[in-house]
Parts: structure tokens; C-alpha cells; sequence
């Protein structure tokens, strides 16, 4: 873009297709950018033991989050079996 002004006189529709190529063009960067660290990590030889295993778990990107601890449902379930447990040694 060369100007603001040029941002101003878009429409709506414009402007998201260029925030799509946009965030779309800023993946590709960090992907290229992960597979240099990925190279650089690995490269030294390290201890293959403590190293990470893949390059997702190394440096997650947009939507390859990782999910730390579980999810709301499961620990409910986890507290009602464990209640009916301790009713069980109760008895």
C-alpha cells in the first residue's frame, strides 16, 4: 500500500482479502523461518534423547497450538467417578 489514504478508500470486502493474503503471506514467512531453526537445532548433533521429536512441537504456528492439561468435560467426569469412589470406601 502506498498511502493510508489508499487504506481508507477500500471496502470492507478489499480490505479483508488483503488481511487474508496478508496473514497468509506472514505463515509462509515463519514457516520458512521454523524450518531454518529446525535445521539449526538438529544440526549440532545433540543428545537425540532430550531433543524434540518433531518440528510442530518445537515452535507450534496458528492453529498447531498445543492443548496443555485436559479439557473442562473430562475433568468433571474425572471428579464424579472419583466422588462415587470415595462414597464407595465410605460405605
Amino acid at each position: 500500500m502506498s498511502s493510508l489514504e489508499a487504506v481508507y478508500e477500500m471496502t470492507w470486502a478489499e480490505f479483508q482479502i488483503r488481511l487474508f493474503a496478508y496473514k497468509r503471506m506472514d505463515e509462509y514467512a515463519w514457516i520458512k523461518q521454523r524450518e531454518l531453526m529446525w535445521i539449526s537445532y538438529i544440526a549440532p548433533h545433540q543428545d537425540p534423547k532430550k531433543m524434540v521429536k518433531s518440528k510442530q512441537s518445537f515452535l507450534p504456528l496458528g492453529n498447531e497450538k498445543q492443548s496443555f492439561g485436559v479439557s473442562e468435560e473430562a475433568k468433571q467426569r474425572f471428579l464424579k467417578e472419583y466422588q462415587k469412589y470415595q462414597d464407595k470406601l465410605n460405605t
